[in-house]
């Protein structure tokens, strides 16, 4: 799986709902489209993360705010936003996965 990782090279953030435990990756719109079905965002409870956008593309999140990593232990999933500008480009669900360290 190594050599298929690659780093997130582009700005992104993370916003909480608190109200809901809900989170959110809002991040600049990759190539692509993002495969729905099977996203995944594995963690390994500590401060690594891999955004899994489909089994060809997947992209080692280098920071984790401090929000993210408080929340991202309780929850299934988190929404992922990606952004063209202004303009929503893709919207997915990606199934949180707590992994052996990365």
């Amino acid at each position: 799986m190594d050599n298929k990782i690659k780093n997130l090279d582009v700005s992104y953030d993370f916003i909480s709902n608190d109200e809901d435990g809900e989170l959110m990756m809002v991040m600049e719109a990759l190539e692509g489209t993002a495969d729905d079905d099977n996203a995944k965002f594995l963690y390994d409870g500590i401060s690594e993360a891999l955004l899994v956008r489909s089994n060809s593309e997947i992209f080692r999140v280098p920071i984790l705010p401090e929000i993210a990593r408080n929340m991202l232990g309780s929850l299934k999933k988190i929404l992922v936003t990606e952004m063209d500008g202004d303009n929503i480009a893709d919207v997915y669900e990606a199934q949180v996965e707590i992994v052996n360290p990365l």
